[in-house]
């Protein structure tokens, strides 16, 4: 029995038809279940390999008693940040009749290429994205034409037409350095996200305007960034306790950061906030424990979540309407770790 014959009597799957033709997995999804995004040409030649090969059609008639399906990508899990939106984001969605396809990429570039395919493969309604990073823009241009919305979640890039919901990283930053600043201090330490995240960036310029606002220089060897995690936290509590001299306060771009750099110092004797003040941001529930009491700048990620699956449900319904931009109210709770003592009330800052 030759191939050809085999592959008609076993039937060929999607993903083997697009090895075989030489296009991407998505070029297939689009022709088989009759969406935009292939030329007619391709979508003839599709079709004709399809049932030639076997390779089954979708559903479509089932498919829409179905219920519908968000794709959530997450920028790294490491992160409990993003496992804490992960779960306000399902909460979200099955409220409004969705079941959610999640994926992470550990804020890995290539990883979001096939993330996107596999989504678009998969034929979900909308896409939530956290993972943005500045040169993506190309990649997720590949949603428009399969009449899928995207919508940015705490990180952006401005070329892209999409939907944002997040907080105003920038006001945030610097209102949570100004607090630090209220204590007195001057030699003071930075330790950010990723240079390519625009949340990390929007944090970062906060920092460094209140800074210059309050007439202190950020030495450049206080000016750390790097990745979101404990263990990044942890290697840049490392590179300070190596330098001649410690800063008087570490102001961090994350929680996960700010716990791992906590938690180094411990093991070289250096006490928070006896020795030196740290601060978090993102309001992780286990940063704020009487034990650690993390100074931090928390995101309603409930309201976060809530607002990007309506973003998706309104795209869904006026694919051509404005972009939206909503940035949601932050908060800044004052724990032990900046210094203040027990029993301080909890300031309410909003964007």
């Amino acid at each position: 029995m030759n191939e050809t014959s085999q592959s008609r009597r076993a039937g060929m799957s999607a993903a083997e038809l697009a090895r075989m033709l030489g296009v991407t997995p998505a070029a297939v999804s689009y022709a088989l279940r009759g969406r935009p995004g292939v030329s007619e040409a391709l979508r003839r030649r599709i079709l004709a390999a399809a049932d030639e090969h076997g390779v089954a059609r979708p559903d479509l008639e089932a498919a829409r008693g179905k219920r519908p399906v968000l794709g959530l990508v997450l920028a790294d899990v490491g992160n409990p940040f993003y496992s804490e939106l992960a779960i306000s984001v399902t909460d979200a969605a099955r409220d409004r009749g969705y079941e959610v396809f999640l994926s992470h990429t550990r804020d890995e570039p290539e990883a979001v290429a096939a993330v996107i395919e596999a989504m678009i493969g998969h034929d979900v309604s909308g896409v939530l994205l956290t993972a943005m990073q500045f040169g993506h823009a190309e990649v997720l241009r590949r949603l428009r034409p399969a009449g899928i919305p995207l919508v940015q979640i705490s990180r952006r890039m401005g070329r892209v037409d999409a939907d944002f919901v997040g907080i105003d990283d920038a006001l945030a930053g610097a209102q949570i350095t100004d607090h630090v600043l209220g204590h007195g201090v001057e030699r003071v330490a930075l330790v950010a996200g990723p240079v390519s995240s625009s949340a990390s960036k929007g944090r970062r310029d906060g920092f460094r305007r209140s800074l210059e606002r309050h007439g202190i220089t950020l030495r450049r060897e206080w000016n750390i960034t790097g990745g979101l995690n404990q263990a990044d936290g942890a290697r840049a509590a490392k590179h300070l306790l190596g330098l001649d001299e410690l800063p008087e306060a570490v102001i961090c771009g994350t929680d996960a950061i700010a716990l791992g750099l906590i938690d180094e110092f411990a093991r070289a004797g250096v006490r928070v906030p006896e020795d030196l003040l740290v601060t978090g941001f993102d309001g992780l529930a286990g940063a704020r424990t009487p034990f650690v009491d993390l100074t931090t700048m928390v995101q309603p990620r409930s309201a976060i979540a809530a607002e990007a699956v309506e973003c998706v449900t309104e795209r869904r319904s006026h694919p051509q309407g404005p972009r939206r931009e909503v940035l949601c109210e932050h908060r800044l709770y004052i724990g032990k770790s900046c210094g203040c003592g027990i029993g301080k009330e909890n300031a309410h800052v909003g964007g």
